[in-house]
């Protein structure tokens, strides 16, 4: 079989090439975004720290009423790891526990930036400096090759 029992000349054979790329441009946006995000999981083996504890919706959970605290605090926990967070007004006080040296990346919404990475030092205290504006969240690797990310967040 040959390319002439498909097509009678060469402009049929361009017009149906057109075509073929003319619906390849027209994959909806969310496919993209999709193959993309697959490509973005890299830390398969990464261990999952949740959100196990916010100061700002812990009152507020117990059916208390109080007053707002000057500093809001949020733990992630994983089986291995926690990291403690400190709001500030212009900064991330944090601590891996069990503390050990490290280098945290901060990935922040929306996706495209480069994500900022800030050193962990031997007893495992941190600072992000400045704050995250948007939706954020932490990817710790330490020395010893662990790699533990967070659930998204937002201040």
């Amino acid at each position: 079989m040959t390319v002439a029992d498909f097509w009678s000349s060469d402009e049929e054979l361009l017009a149906e090439l057109g075509e073929a790329l003319r619906t390849a441009e027209e994959v909806p946006r969310r496919f993209v975004d999709a193959g993309k995000s697959a490509f973005l999981w890299r830390d398969i083996d990464a261990e999952i720290a949740t959100l196990s504890y916010d100061s700002a919706t812990a009152a507020e959970a117990a059916g208390v009423r109080a007053e707002a605290t000057p500093l809001r605090a949020l733990t992630f926990s994983s089986r291995e790891f926690t990291i403690e967070l400190e709001v500030g007004p212009d900064a991330l006080n944090g601590q891996v526990v069990p503390p050990q040296p490290a280098e945290l990346d901060i990935e922040a919404r929306p996706p495209g930036r480069t994500p900022a990475t800030v050193p962990v030092d031997a007893v495992g205290w941190f600072v992000i400096r400045p704050k995250p504006a948007k939706r954020f969240r932490l990817r710790l690797r330490t020395k010893s090759g662990r790699t533990v990310v967070t659930d998204w967040a937002k201040l």
